[in-house]
């Protein structure tokens, strides 16, 4: 099964790169370009990271990343179980 999850944060990719490997856990992960794969042994995860340029808030610029998360394999407990971990590590970290 696939699961896919579209979100914008705040930051930009190579932040967000810093902050990855909280989010996968355990999982085995490499990193090519703007993509990230997690290994897990129930199925993986690929993260795809754009650049979407800055959000202007008054005096305020925030970079602003589009970040695609799919889950390939996973049952939907399995993957909503992983987005639950993502987002407790990821939202601490100010991304998500």
């Amino acid at each position: 099964m696939t699961k896919t999850v579209v979100r914008e944060v705040e930051g930009t990719v190579s932040e967000y790169l810093r902050e990855i490997p909280g989010a996968l856990g355990h999982m085995d992960y490499e990193i090519r370009g703007n993509r990230v794969i997690g290994h897990a042994e129930n199925g993986t995860v690929v993260i795809n990271l754009t650049y979407e340029g800055e959000r202007h808030f008054g005096a305020l610029d925030l970079p602003l990343t589009k970040v695609e998360i799919i889950c390939l394999g996973f049952t939907d407990a399995q993957a909503d179980e992983f987005l639950k971990h993502y987002d407790a590590k990821m939202f601490r970290a100010g991304g998500g």
